[in-house]
């Protein structure tokens, strides 16, 4: 299957899931600080969420999914910018906003040379500027549905605590998120070899949503299928332990 096909199905399916972008924008909101630069904005699913805050330069390589963005937002007042960007080629002279943070959400998987990518975000950011990333967790789970979707990797945590720090971020958070689409990730994609997640189960998922924020709320899950993580940009200096919530 198309890489670039399955990427486009993936994210119109994932369109109408508004609980769970919502829970996704909740995770990462208490980061966001200042204007935000959106890295991989895809089709806006996330867009609307982020705008609704702060001024916003959406970001991706596609142009088609650039287009719609400008469509669906080009009369918010907040969404500033939107522009193409390969993240492994460095943008900070480019830029016509000062950036404060970075959100990259769903992206960073996608990139072969991952480190190059956090070597361009570093230089985009001012001093203190944040990077909140959100990406696959868990490397035992990666299957037919990540090989699709043209992902090079699902990420442990201790290899992206040591990327970010070899590239210039303290990490201030690192937790787990969504420990039940686990079991959703691994029997679509190990057991069934499907490579599109269903639709009916998309909708399912999304409607369970306010459950599993509750269920989470009393028992916090030791592990989930991505990870949200923070760094900040730093000069060179000892860094304390990163906070971690499960």
């Amino acid at each position: 299957m198309d890489t670039e096909l399955t990427n486009t199905q993936t994210l119109i399916l994932l369109e109408n899931a508004l609980a769970y972008h919502q829970w996704v924008f909740e995770k990462i909101r208490p980061g966001l600080r200042g204007n935000v630069l959106e890295v991989g904005c895809g089709i806006g699913n996330l867009t609307g969420l982020l705008l609704n805050g702060t001024k916003v330069i959406a970001s991706d390589v596609n142009e088609e999914y650039l287009q719609r963005v400008r469509d669906k937002y080009r009369s918010h007042p907040n969404l500033k910018e939107v522009l193409r960007w390969n993240v492994e080629e460095d943008i900070s002279r480019d830029l016509n906003l000062r950036v404060d943070t970075i959100v990259c959400s769903n992206v960073l998987e996608h990139i072969k040379n991952d480190e190059a990518a956090l070597k361009n975000f570093f230089q985009v950011l001012p001093e203190g500027g944040r990077l909140i990333l959100f990406v696959p967790a868990l490397k035992v789970l990666y299957n037919f549905l990540d090989k699709d979707l043209g992902h090079y990797r699902r990420y442990g945590r201790a290899e992206l605590i040591r990327k970010l720090r070899r590239n210039g971020f303290k990490i201030s958070l690192l937790k787990y998120f969504n420990f039940f689409g686990i079991f959703g990730w691994y029997v679509n994609g190990s057991l069934l070899k499907r490579r599109l997640l269903p639709a009916r189960q998309v909708r399912i998922f999304n409607r369970m949503v306010p459950l599993f924020i509750r269920m989470e709320k009393i028992i916090p899950a030791p592990v989930g299928q991505s990870i949200v993580i923070i760094g900040e940009k730093v000069q060179p200096a000892a860094e304390k332990r990163p906070s971690v919530e499960k």
